[in-house]
């Protein structure tokens, strides 16, 4: 209830703000009536004093103090009965509750300051019963809807029937998720920019209306709100309203709330189900990815649910959070399972919603810590390489831009037939473990080396263990922390066309560490870096040792 309404009750009707009027405007949630020198400890926000002013009758600077604290702490306003104890309201009081835009109103003589309190409290509570009444009847329309099974369609436009002004229902990601039927799309979308800005430049994590004028353009949509819609301490989505003439009356906010409520819990039912679902499907994609489904029939049986198209020709991509630097766990820290949890629910949603956008046929599963793409093609050749190159990139940028995580991608071969998706898993598991091993973050790197992996597989396993051995002497099996840096170091420095400056960035090491390594290892080594059959012979070697970890017994690491 607003001061305006009190001050327009019979028992008000002579009484008179003489300083804030401003503040007319300010919400009364009670009144009080006191007179105890303290009374500023027994004010609440938003509360209107009834006073004679009695107990500083003497003391005209404790009726300052008294305005200044009531201000400060939100009070409503200050009703001060004159003729009895004050003859009139001191000039300088006036003056202040002025600056202030604090409301204080004059009671005349005659006037019974209990009458006044008992008619403002009763006034309070039928409006408050009032709006109760109507919270529960919203709620419970809101609630029949999704009972009868309506969805987010349903109660966005019966949420447009009562507050009587468009509204859209957005997700996190600000795709459109429901509007009413009043919407005007055209101006939306002129002012969609600006709900953009406001939702990646504020804190909307708490409850707030964000009322945004909009001045630079003709659109019928010059101001709209935001409602952040919070389901368990993680924001889902937002409502957004247009048009102010109701903005601020209590039974429009109310009806959002009450929207909202639902909204969150139905977003939570989605989230619930999504997560089954993707349960199911992870587990039928990593049997498939093992290699533990027998035939190609139960492949294609069971593959129906996810639209795997046995006439598509297929590529796999695997994608893994890069590790985190001590920057970023400073600047983004993840405190918690439950955070890392919403973090890989944020990528699986940013990534299947951008690539589905772009492509027909895309399955996205998750096995341990990486994320699984397989991408069907009728037909795929090098210009549906690049576009799926730049499609990744994009992903890969938005998400680094938005949520501030590194991720990198490894693209396999195509593949004819569904029996050997587990071959083009395994490429790109190993296009991304060899990006690792080259000490790169944020990366995209291409599955090449097919024909050049079926060259060494002719060669006996024991003839590529002695070349590696002999190539590498003591840094083959590093055996302590010191040798593994050099074999990094010496990994790093060749993949960078012996360049010490790049080296050094890519380590994160000062240059003189580089050089001190390299020197290093060749004095393990017995050669010289700079000789151009020695580097080839150490790649070799080093490749070698990326393909075939296990027959030579090499630790893999990703």
């Amino acid at each position: 209830m607003k001061l305006v309404d009190i001050l327009n009750l019979p028992t008000f009707k002579e009484a008179m703000i003489v300083a804030g009027n401003k503040g007319i405007e300010n919400s009364v949630q009670s009144v009080n009536l006191m007179d105890a020198p303290d009374i500023i400890h027994y004010l609440n926000k938003e509360q209107l004093l009834l006073t004679t002013a009695y107990s500083i009758k003497n003391s005209p600077n404790a009726l300052i103090k008294l305005v200044e604290q009531m201000a400060r702490q939100g009070c409503a306003g200050l009703g001060l009965k004159t003729k009895r104890y004050i003859d009139e309201i001191p000039e300088e009081v006036i003056k202040l509750a002025n600056q202030l835009n604090f409301p204080i109103i004059e009671i005349p003589l005659n006037y019974s300051l209990g009458e006044m309190l008992n008619e403002a409290l009763g006034c309070i509570l039928k409006r408050r019963t009032h709006e109760l009444d109507y919270a529960l009847s919203v709620h419970r329309e809101f609630t029949d809807i999704v009972i009868s099974g309506g969805g987010f369609l349903n109660i966005i436009e019966s949420l447009a029937s009562i507050i009587k002004v468009p509204v859209i229902l957005l997700n996190y990601r600000l795709d459109v998720m429901a509007y009413s039927n009043d919407i005007d799309k055209e101006a939306f979308f002129d002012v969609y920019w600006h709900i953009h800005e406001k939702v990646h430049h504020e804190d909307l994590d708490t409850y707030k209306v964000l009322t945004l004028p909009r001045q630079d353009s003709d659109t019928e949509y010059n101001e709209f709100s935001i409602y952040p819609i919070i389901t368990t301490n993680q924001q889902k989505g937002y409502i957004i309203i247009f048009g102010s003439a109701l903005s601020n009356e209590y039974p429009f906010t109310l009806a959002v709330e009450q929207a909202a409520n639902v909204i969150s819990f139905e977003f939570m039912k989605l989230h619930a189900i999504e997560q089954h679902s993707r349960r199911l499907k992870n587990e039928f994609f990593t049997d498939l990815v093992e290699g533990s489904i027998a035939s190609e029939e139960e492949i294609i049986n069971r593959g129906k649910t996810y639209h795997l198209d046995k006439s598509h020709q297929y590529i796999c991509i695997t994608s893994k959070i890069d590790e985190i630097s001590e920057l970023y766990v400073e600047k983004y820290p993840l405190k918690s399972e439950k955070e890392i949890g919403n973090l890989r629910d944020r990528i699986y949603e940013v990534i299947e919603s951008m690539l589905s956008k772009q492509f027909d046929n895309v399955i996205l599963f998750t096995k341990g810590d990486l994320f699984i793409i397989l991408l069907g093609f009728d037909f795929y050749d090098d210009l549906i390489e690049k576009t799926v190159f730049e499609a990744i990139t994009d992903v890969q940028h938005d998400l680094f831009e938005g949520n501030a995580t590194s991720l990198s991608f490894g693209i396999s071969n195509y593949t004819e037939r569904l029996k050997d998706i587990p071959t083009t898993f395994q490429e790109a598991v190993d296009a991304l473990r060899s990006g690792y091993r080259e000490n790169k973050r944020r990366f995209i790197k291409t599955y090449r080396i097919k024909e050049l992996t079926e060259i060494f597989k002719t060669i006996p396993s024991q003839k590529l263990k002695e070349f590696y051995k002999t190539s590498l002497k003591d840094l083959a099996y590093p055996a302590d922390k010191e040798k593994e840096d050099l074999i990094q170091t010496l990994t790093v420095y060749l993949n960078n066309n012996c360049q010490i400056s790049e080296t050094s960035k890519k380590l994160f090491v000062h240059r003189n560490t580089v050089i001190y390594r390299v020197k290093k290892c060749e004095d393990i080594l017995g050669i010289d870096l700079k000789g151009e059959d020695e580097t080839l012979r150490l790649r070799i070697a080093l490749f070698i040792g990326s393909l075939f970890p296990v027959q030579l017994g090499v630790a893999s690491t990703t």
